[in-house]
C-alpha cells in the first residue's frame, strides 16, 4: 500500500462569506445606489457597459455602507498573518458600486496597490450569467507542456467560476487576475467592489504615509 501524501503548497486564498441580515441591507443599498447613479456619471475602468461609480462609496452609503466596509476589513484582518515583528497593520478600504445591464461585463484585470480585493452582491436576479471568473496565476506556464492534463485533487486550473448570490462576499488577493462574464439575466446585476489596504506603521516603512478611506477599529 502506498504511503505517499499530497502536499498542496503555494495556494491562492479565496474567502467566501455571507452577510447577516443581507435582505434588509440590500434593500437599502439598492435605493442608495440607484439614487447615486442619478448624480454620478460613473467611470470606465474594467467595465464594458454598465455603471461604475466613483470610488467614494463610504461617503454616501450611510450606516449600511459602513457595516459592509467594517465586515470586509474584519475579513482581511482575520485572514492575514503578520511576519517580522508581528505588529499587525491598520486596515483601510475604498469601495464603489457597479450596475450591470444586459451584455455588461468586466474585462480581466487586477487591483494594483491593494493587498486584498472583494466583491459584495447586492442584487442578483436568477440567472446562470454574470459569474465571477478567477484566472489561474500559474498561466500560461501551466499549459505549456501538456494542456490536456490536470493535477489530481489540486482544485480548479486555468479558470474558476463563482456564481454570485445575494448577500455573498468574495475576497481574494488583489494581484489575482479576475473578470466578470456578460450579464444576460433579467433586470440589473448590482454589486459593490472593495480594495483593502494594509497601512503599516511608519517606523516600519521609513516614515511613509498612506491615504485611507475607512479604518477598522475594534
Amino acid at each position: 500500500m502506498s504511503t505517499a501524501k499530497t502536499l498542496l503548497m503555494f495556494s491562492t486564498p479565496i474567502i467566501v462569506d455571507q452577510v447577516d441580515d443581507a435582505k434588509a441591507i440590500n434593500a437599502e443599498l439598492v435605493k442608495l445606489i440607484e439614487q447615486r447613479r442619478t448624480v454620478d456619471e460613473g467611470l470606465v475602468r474594467s467595465n464594458y457597459g454598465g455603471w461604475h461609480s466613483k470610488q467614494d462609496f463610504a461617503h454616501w452609503s450611510g450606516d449600511v455602507g459602513r457595516k459592509l466596509l467594517l465586515h470586509v476589513l474584519m475579513m482581511a484582518r482575520d485572514n492575514t498573518n503578520t511576519a517580522g515583528d508581528g505588529q499587525p497593520p491598520e486596515w483601510a478600504a475604498e469601495a464603489w458600486a457597479n450596475i450591470s445591464g444586459p451584455g455588461a461585463l468586466n474585462k480581466p484585470h487586477v487591483h494594483g496597490g491593494a493587498f486584498w480585493s472583494a466583491v459584495y452582491y447586492v442584487q442578483i436576479p436568477q440567472s446562470d450569467s454574470g459569474n465571477l471568473l478567477l484566472h489561474d496565476p500559474r498561466m500560461p506556464a501551466l499549459r505549456m507542456y501538456a494542456p490536456l492534463l490536470r493535477f489530481k485533487g489540486a482544485g480548479p486550473e486555468q479558470v474558476a467560476r463563482i456564481a454570485p448570490k445575494n448577500g455573498m462576499i468574495v475576497m481574494f488577493p488583489s494581484w489575482l487576475l479576475h473578470s466578470v462574464e456578460p450579464w444576460e439575466g433579467e433586470g440589473e446585476r448590482i454589486s459593490i467592489a472593495f480594495n483593502i489596504f494594509a497601512r503599516v506603521p511608519a517606523r516600519r516603512r521609513g516614515g511613509a504615509t498612506m491615504q485611507t478611506t475607512t479604518k477598522f477599529e475594534e
